[in-house]
């Protein structure tokens, strides 16, 4: 007959590990919500990793707050010392653990007299100085001598982080009430703006140069979508490219505040396309191919730019009519000069007539791809009628100039224009 565990324990076998872990889930949330020193949060937590983890999933103040990681760091080097045996080392708190504390914008000098007791020898504390702009100063102390860490001015709530040792302080960071965050490198005295991170989008700011003349180099924002480049002296750095996440590349000219789109270069298919206009009312004046087949050429304002032109590598020319989005073809040139011309709507434009160097012209019937030669017309003003579907087109009468027949008795079909996609 088998046993339950709990059965089957005798006094020969090893306690539960976590004998916490046997309580009803409603009763362990009470026993955490009654723990309010940081210490015995910390030892409930080594004794019980479960119960530490649902304090930390359930929100609970003390779990969560900066202190309880200072806590916990506390308590596990007090830990290894007793392993160890040893009653002479030190388990005070280290300077980097107290900066650590004090730089994080949570930090509370409410909880400086628990940091003092558990760590006397070095500990935080912090005190309001100033007659007119009055601060609140926070310290590492350790004696008399004290390396400022944090400055918080009282009636703008804007917070300055500090490191370095006393009298060699210097500025690291600086919070706005508004959220915004500076950061700074460099020497005291000397520190110069790297970076800013701004609370309003999420997205962060770069600079470069030397204190006091920083200027902008960099924004990126903060869905990674896209990141702007400037040049420029400081206070007048103006954008001249924008980088997007799917490889596209937006360049600018012009001074700060009337900075305008000049060239756009395409990820999607390598094309390069080119703007015309003051800032804010660019207009689309030519687009290029990848591949240098074709340049392809814009009339319009902005928003309303239509194709009228476009040239192909071969020498050929397409012009175009009509509005934004049904710019129809009209007329092909090729490059030995001959014309064909259009007619239809776009998509459906039907070659009507070619015109050749040699004065021949041609006329067309049928829709667009079935296009058939139904008459042409000689220089010498000879005509010559068709019938029959597209590449099987018949002679089926002659008209005579001048007297004169049509010349060899026949009339051989020159081949027009064709439109270009």
């Amino acid at each position: 007959m088998s046993r339950s565990p709990r059965a089957a324990r005798t006094a020969d076998d090893a306690p539960p590990t976590d004998w916490l872990a046997e309580l009803p889930h409603e009763l362990h949330l009470r026993i955490l919500e009654g723990v309010d020193d940081f210490s015995d949060c910390a030892a409930f937590s080594l004794a019980s990793p479960r119960l530490g983890l649902l304090a930390l999933r359930s929100g609970l103040a003390r779990f969560k707050d900066p202190l309880f990681a200072v806590a916990m760091r506390l308590l596990l080097v007090e830990r290894f010392v007793a392993s160890l045996g040893s009653s002479i080392m030190d388990t005070t708190l280290s300077e980097d653990t107290l900066r650590r504390y004090a730089a994080d914008r949570r930090a509370s000098a409410d909880h400086f007299p628990w940091l003092a007791r558990v760590s006397p020898a070095l500990r935080l504390t912090s005190e309001v100085e100033g007659a007119e702009r009055r601060a609140e100063v926070w310290r590492l102390l350790r004696g008399e001598n004290g390396a400022q860490l944090r400055l918080r001015f009282l009636q703008s709530g804007q917070v300055k982080h500090f490191e370095g040792e006393r009298g060699a302080e210097r500025m690291v960071r600086t919070v706005f009430a508004n959220g915004n965050v500076k950061y700074y490198e460099g020497e005291q005295g000397a520190e110069r703006l790297v970076r800013m991170e701004l609370a309003d989008d999420g997205g962060v700011e770069h600079y470069e140069g030397e204190s006091g003349a920083e200027r902008l180099s960099r924004a990126e924002f903060a869905n990674g979508e896209e990141v702007q480049y400037y040049e420029g002296e400081s206070g007048a750095e103006r954008m001249v490219r924008a980088e997007y996440a799917d490889g596209s590349v937006q360049h600018y000219e012009g001074e700060r505040g009337v900075e305008r789109l000049v060239r756009m270069e395409l990820a999607d298919d390598g094309g390069v396309e080119h703007y015309e206009g003051e800032s804010g009312a660019e207009r689309l004046s030519r687009a290029e191919f990848a591949n240098g087949e074709e340049v392809q050429y814009y009339e319009g304002e902005s928003g309303a730019e239509r194709m009228v032109r476009a040239e192909f590598a071969t020498g050929s020319v397409q012009h175009y009519e009509g509005e934004k989005g049904a710019d129809r073809i009209v007329r092909a040139v090729r490059a030995d000069g001959a014309v064909a011309y259009f007619e239809g709507g776009q998509g459906a434009e039907r070659k009507v007539r070619a015109d050749f160097p040699n004065g021949e012209v041609q006329f067309f019937e049928g829709e667009r791809g079935a296009e058939r030669t139904v008459r042409v017309v000689r220089a010498d003003g000879a005509v010559a009628y068709f019938e029959g579907g597209q590449g099987a087109e018949r002679l089926v009468r002659k008209e005579f100039a001048n007297g004169k027949e049509f010349p060899n008795g026949g009339a051989a079909l020159l081949r027009a224009p064709e439109v270009r996609s």
